[in-house]
């Protein structure tokens, strides 16, 4: 019956990829869920407001508030006023947030390394192509 639900096999793959590049990668530094992915939008998208982040990112907003502080802590990442208007606060990744950044896709892309060897080159490109026209088309029904 789980076979037939979506979500089920997305799971799945995701617990079994998030539990082992935790366990390789962010224990003992002290990571966040979500720091990673949360800085990467926050290179790909500079200047990018916290209320912004969070509609990209599907992010909670009171949580995102906590991992925001932390990567602050950490130096990656600092909370600047927009220079066009100045109520505005916008978010800008550091040089040390890059080389985080630069470690921790390293460490991700070997942690995904056995599941994108599962598919050939153009499998793959079907695969991420097809999971995006899903995000968008539900994107679109909220």
């Amino acid at each position: 019956m789980l076979n037939e639900i979506l979500v089920f096999r997305l799971r799945r793959i995701r617990d079994v990829l998030t539990h082992a590049f935790r366990k390789s990668s962010t224990e003992g530094r002290g990571l966040r869920a979500g720091e990673f992915s949360i800085l990467a939008l926050i290179e790909a998208n500079p200047d990018i407001s916290q209320v912004e982040l969070a509609a990209i990112g599907g992010f909670d907003q009171t949580i995102l508030v906590g991992v925001i502080d932390d990567l602050e802590a950490r130096k990656w990442v600092v909370r600047q006023q927009n220079k066009e208007d100045r109520r505005r606060r916008v978010l800008q990744i550091t040089k040390q947030g890059r080389a985080a950044l630069a470690d921790l896709l390293a460490k991700a892309l070997a942690n995904e390394q056995v599941a994108r060897d599962a598919l050939t080159a153009a499998e793959m490109q079907a695969f991420q192509a097809s999971l995006d026209k899903i995000f968008r088309a539900l994107m679109r029904s909220v």
